[in-house]
């Protein structure tokens, strides 16, 4: 056997030792970085046995990513934001957006909508305390997705892959010529490139556990009223409106009209009439002539 298939030979050994998760009876040595002294042999035990642990820990501290949805009426949003704003940030969260839609036909009508994140301990304590700034109306919702299967098989995975990590740098460094090392640093290339993807995955999930998003919708208490009174009055004045504007533009179509006929006038109507009278002219004096005849 060459010394490039034997290089090949241990890197597919080690490989699946490490992806199937499977202890072999000879291993090769800890590399130098670790420095508890722990064997080869004795690595994949030690590594085996802090599993149930990572686990047990797992379950106590769950990954839930919660998500809450509120409707409030109150007096005046723009205020109320504000302070929803200042009660997010008392919670130890912070503010994502805030938007504001008013209805131009009515001043009135004024919907604000604020996404607060606050820490996911302190998510039913906000809540509790936002609908003391208004009347709840609409629909209150609370959602949770359980993450911690992901998270922990992120965890599994990702220590899996620093292992076979781990055993491709032995290789490498045993590595006699250049075609072996170039190989080797490809698949471990490959390996860091799937342990930043699980990492970063990783990351998100604790990141998105860690605090619930909460979405606030605000709109304006109006009394019915008042409401009314201004409906009518606005009628009123749209109905004037209306009116006169019909009565301008009555005007202007006569204008248009009469500035559309007068030419026809002037070149139909008195040719037509001087023609007219010529012949009735010319009637009466060939009438003249017979009698006078």
């Amino acid at each position: 056997m060459t010394n490039k298939q034997r290089w090949l030979a241990v890197g597919f050994l080690l490989a699946g030792a490490a992806l199937g998760g499977c202890a072999r009876e000879e291993a090769p040595a800890a590399p130098p970085s670790e420095a508890s002294g722990v064997t080869g042999a004795a690595k994949p035990a030690a590594i085996a046995s802090h599993g149930p642990l990572e686990q047990k820990a797992s379950v106590t501290n769950r990954k839930i990513i919660r998500q809450a949805e509120l409707e409030l009426e109150v007096a005046a949003p723009a205020t109320t934001q504000t302070e929803i704003e200042r009660l997010a940030e008392q919670h130890g969260g912070y503010v994502v957006s805030a938007a504001r839609d008013t209805d131009h036909g009515s001043a009135v009508d004024i919907r604000v909508t604020v996404t607060v994140r606050v820490p996911q301990a302190e998510l039913m304590s906000t809540i509790a305390e936002l609908k003391h700034f208004g009347r709840g109306v609409g629909s209150e919702r609370i959602t949770s997705d359980d993450v911690t299967d992901e998270y922990v098989d992120l965890v599994a995975r990702s220590a899996s892959q620093k292992q076979l990590e781990q055993q491709y740098l032995e290789i490498l460094k045993r590595a006699v010529t250049v075609k072996d090392a170039m190989e080797v640093q490809k698949e471990l290339a490959e390996v860091r490139v799937e342990i930043e993807r699980m990492q970063g995955r990783q990351q998100l999930l604790e990141k998105e556990s860690a605090f619930s998003t909460l979405t606030v919708h605000l709109s304006t208490a109006v009394p019915r009223i008042a409401v009314t009174r201004r409906d009518f009055s606005g009628m009123v004045q749209r109905a004037w409106s209306n009116a006169l504007s019909f009565s301008l533009d009555l005007i202007s179509g006569g204008i248009l009209l009469l500035a559309f006929l007068l030419p026809v006038l002037l070149l139909l109507v008195v040719p037509a009439s001087c023609l007219v009278w010529a012949v009735r002219r010319w009637g009466r004096n060939r009438r003249a002539a017979l009698f006078a005849e």
